[in-house]
């Protein structure tokens, strides 16, 4: 992997991230923003890539993982802080603008950005989750109208990932928990990742087994293994800040417009995030355009082949 370096975007905050810069200024950068539980390394791939075709490519750990500021301080995860402190960064490496590509989790800040400072994006790529305007959460009625909708509820982890002792329980168990989420059985994510208690059961007992997916190697999971079984609770506060509504007098008043082309790469076979929720987005988003292919959650993983096509030739079209 690229060797990460390490700055201080305000007093007491640092952050680590991954850096190549494009080859010529015809070039365009990617701001790469991960999600839970991985870190900048999902990204190995586009990085890999796009710098070898010139591209720019700036990859950061966001909060809670690795060396960048790892708060225990759930109301410290303020989405509109991680986007200050996101240009900060883009500062430090004279950076005007980027291309912000988001998946899973760095959705959150990667919305937000476009939304806060859109004249600091060219173009917004989001993966597997979409586009979400600002709105305050009711889990207990996101969790039955998820249930009411498919049949199982895609968020009933939420509960688990909230609990006191959710970030004891996932490290003391980081294999089984890698498992679970990185099986090779997409499916089961229906019975014994979404609904409320399963996470939980699963990760605790050893009942059930299931197989690794191919795309992940024994390199990949060992990376993942480090993240995920230490200074877990940081990366859970993404999840507690979310359900005590933490951006909402931050975002209440903003125009809920993304003024930039998006893209929305979707995978069919992700059982969580599943696209069907997203398929109002794009009344808030004029320049939009939607592809979905055969993969699960781990959608740039999976597939990176065929995502690093699918991601170019919208920027060659968008010419960005």
């Amino acid at each position: 992997m690229f060797e990460a370096e390490n700055f201080a975007v305000a007093d007491g905050i640092n952050y680590e991230y991954v850096y190549i810069k494009a080859s010529d200024n015809s070039k365009a950068t990617f701001l790469f923003l991960h999600g839970f539980p991985s870190s900048y390394y999902c990204w190995r791939n586009q990085i890999e890539y796009f710098s070898k075709q010139g591209y720019g490519c700036l990859a950061p750990n966001l909060m809670g993982y690795g060396k960048t500021y790892s708060p225990l301080d759930d109301d410290q995860y303020r989405t509109k802080s991680m986007v200050d402190h996101l240009l900060a960064l883009m500062d430090h490496l004279n950076l005007n603008k980027v291309i912000v590509v988001g998946h899973d989790w760095g959705v959150r800040p990667a919305t937000r950005f476009i939304l806060h400072h859109p004249e600091r994006a060219l173009g917004l790529i989001l993966f597997n989750v979409g586009y979400r305007p600002p709105a305050q959460l009711n889990l207990e009625q996101a969790i039955e109208n998820t249930k009411k909708a498919f049949g199982y509820a895609t968020m009933g982890y939420w509960e688990f990932f909230n609990a006191d002792d959710a970030a004891q329980i996932i490290e003391t168990n980081a294999n089984r928990f890698l498992d679970l989420c990185f099986t090779d059985e997409p499916e089961i994510w229906k019975t014994d990742f979404s609904p409320v208690g399963a996470a939980r059961q699963w990760v605790t007992s050893t009942e059930k087994t299931t197989g690794r997916a191919s795309f992940i190697t024994d390199r990949d999971f060992g990376v993942y293994r480090e993240y995920a079984s230490k200074n877990m609770q940081p990366k859970l506060n993404w999840y507690r800040s979310a359900i005590k509504n933490i951006d909402w007098n931050d975002e209440k008043d903003l125009d809920p417009t993304l003024k930039c082309p998006v893209l929305f790469i979707a995978g069919q076979r992700d059982y969580v995030c599943v696209p069907q929720l997203f398929a109002g987005q794009k009344k808030d988003i004029p320049d939009f355009e939607s592809v979905a292919l055969d993969t699960s959650h781990w959608t740039m993983e999976e597939k990176p082949d065929e995502v690093n096509k699918v991601v170019e030739n919208w920027v060659e079209k968008k010419h960005l």
